[in-house]
């Protein structure tokens, strides 16, 4: 829990061989500098956008939001947007939230990568309502995190002696409230 909001971090939910053709596929994608953190900021993060009509068809995705919703059990989630962040060393990124601070949305960050090394950085940084830092997470290969859209967070650039890129998909779901019964 951070400031109240859920995060779980999973990992061994995605099978070596899955890691290594996603991580392999992403490379190939098509990334330009179109991303932000923040509104107040310039476009300093390549991403490429995942075609939303991919979402309830692919096995990955499917998977991806399978865990989604076995760590929010009883709770309805429709996509809302899917894309591949791309950082090099010398990219930056700003502390934000994915939603509005009473949103019930959820993140699923999957780090794509088959290979990291502890000293290439590129941790993940979890940040309390007051700004304060409690959580780090090192990008894992197949590791995904699961949480609260509304959580400050910030991704950190990969370091000078890293020469790849710091893949990431960011799969996000829109939280939609149960229908009630027989009303």
């Amino acid at each position: 829990m951070i400031s109240g909001r859920d995060l779980f971090i999973c990992d061994n939910f995605i099978d070596p061989e899955t890691v290594a053709a996603i991580g392999k596929d992403l490379k190939t994608m098509p990334f330009a500098r179109n991303e932000k953190s923040r509104a107040d900021v310039e476009r300093l993060a390549s991403s490429a956008d995942i075609d939303m009509a991919l979402l309830p068809k692919d096995p990955f995705f499917l998977r991806l939001r399978a865990i989604a919703e076995k760590m929010f059990p009883g709770e309805i989630f429709e996509d809302k947007r899917a894309y591949v962040n791309s950082a090099v060393y010398g990219d930056s990124y700003y502390a934000h939230r994915d939603s509005a601070e009473d949103s019930k949305d959820v993140t699923v960050l999957y780090y794509a990568n088959p290979h990291w090394e502890l000293d290439w950085g590129g941790e993940t940084i979890f940040f309390k309502d007051d700004n304060d830092a409690v959580l780090a997470v090192s990008p894992r290969p197949g590791r995904v995190v699961v949480s609260r859209s509304a959580i400050l967070h910030r991704a950190s650039v990969p370091t000078i002696d890293c020469h790849e890129q710091r893949l990431t998909i960011a799969y996000k779901l829109f939280s939609v409230i149960r229908p009630s019964r027989g009303t």
